[in-house]
Protein backbone atom coordinates (compact mmCIF):
# COMPACT_ATOMS: atom_id res chain seq x y z
CA UNK A 1 0.00 0.00 0.00
CA UNK A 2 2.74 2.29 1.23
CA UNK A 3 5.64 0.72 -0.30
CA UNK A 4 6.95 -0.70 2.90
CA UNK A 5 8.56 -3.70 2.77
CA UNK A 6 9.37 -6.18 6.35
CA UNK A 7 13.32 -6.54 7.42
CA UNK A 8 14.15 -9.06 10.05
CA UNK A 9 17.77 -6.95 10.24
CA UNK A 10 19.08 -3.01 10.14
CA UNK A 11 20.36 -2.54 7.03
CA UNK A 12 20.90 0.80 5.14
CA UNK A 13 17.80 0.78 3.66
CA UNK A 14 15.72 0.52 6.87
CA UNK A 15 13.82 3.95 7.35
CA UNK A 16 11.72 3.20 10.89
CA UNK A 17 11.88 0.71 13.45
CA UNK A 18 8.31 0.04 14.89
CA UNK A 19 7.83 -0.92 18.29
CA UNK A 20 5.00 -2.39 19.84
CA UNK A 21 3.74 -1.08 23.28
CA UNK A 22 0.96 -1.60 25.33
CA UNK A 23 -1.63 1.76 25.78
CA UNK A 24 0.29 4.29 28.37
CA UNK A 25 2.98 2.73 28.57
CA UNK A 26 6.13 4.87 27.47
CA UNK A 27 9.11 2.77 27.04
CA UNK A 28 12.86 5.02 26.72
CA UNK A 29 14.32 5.04 23.63
CA UNK A 30 17.64 3.95 24.92
CA UNK A 31 15.87 0.56 25.93
CA UNK A 32 14.80 0.34 22.85
CA UNK A 33 18.17 0.64 21.12
CA UNK A 34 19.50 -1.27 23.00
CA UNK A 35 17.01 -4.36 22.44
CA UNK A 36 17.74 -4.30 18.66
CA UNK A 37 21.27 -6.68 18.83
CA UNK A 38 24.76 -5.95 18.62
CA UNK A 39 26.20 -2.80 18.65
CA UNK A 40 26.51 -2.61 14.88
CA UNK A 41 22.62 -2.62 14.94
CA UNK A 42 21.99 0.10 17.89
CA UNK A 43 25.14 2.16 15.93
CA UNK A 44 23.11 2.13 12.14
CA UNK A 45 20.37 3.27 14.51
CA UNK A 46 22.23 6.04 16.55
CA UNK A 47 24.22 7.82 14.14
CA UNK A 48 22.34 7.00 10.75
CA UNK A 49 22.07 10.57 9.79
CA UNK A 50 25.31 10.22 9.23
CA UNK A 51 26.07 6.61 7.54
CA UNK A 52 23.02 6.97 5.06
CA UNK A 53 23.19 8.64 1.56
CA UNK A 54 21.18 11.98 1.94
CA UNK A 55 21.71 11.87 5.69
CA UNK A 56 18.35 9.99 6.19
CA UNK A 57 17.21 9.23 9.78
CA UNK A 58 16.10 5.48 10.77
CA UNK A 59 12.92 6.71 12.97
CA UNK A 60 11.79 4.51 16.46
CA UNK A 61 8.02 4.38 15.97
CA UNK A 62 5.21 3.25 18.25
CA UNK A 63 2.98 0.45 16.07
CA UNK A 64 0.16 3.19 16.00
CA UNK A 65 1.56 4.87 14.13
CA UNK A 66 1.87 2.02 11.08
CA UNK A 67 -1.81 1.92 12.02
CA UNK A 68 -2.39 5.09 11.40
CA UNK A 69 -0.51 5.20 8.49
CA UNK A 70 -2.37 2.53 7.39
CA UNK A 71 -5.97 4.03 8.09
CA UNK A 72 -4.99 7.17 6.39
CA UNK A 73 -3.40 5.75 3.07
CA UNK A 74 -0.55 7.96 3.24
CA UNK A 75 2.60 8.43 5.85
CA UNK A 76 1.98 10.95 8.58
CA UNK A 77 4.34 12.75 10.54
CA UNK A 78 6.10 10.46 13.04
CA UNK A 79 6.63 13.59 15.97
CA UNK A 80 3.81 11.84 17.76
CA UNK A 81 4.37 8.59 17.81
Amino acid sequence: LLGATEAENIFDKVTHIIVYHRDGQEIPQKNIIRSLGGQAEQDMVTFSQFLNPGGATINVVYHGWLVDCLQNGRILPIADY
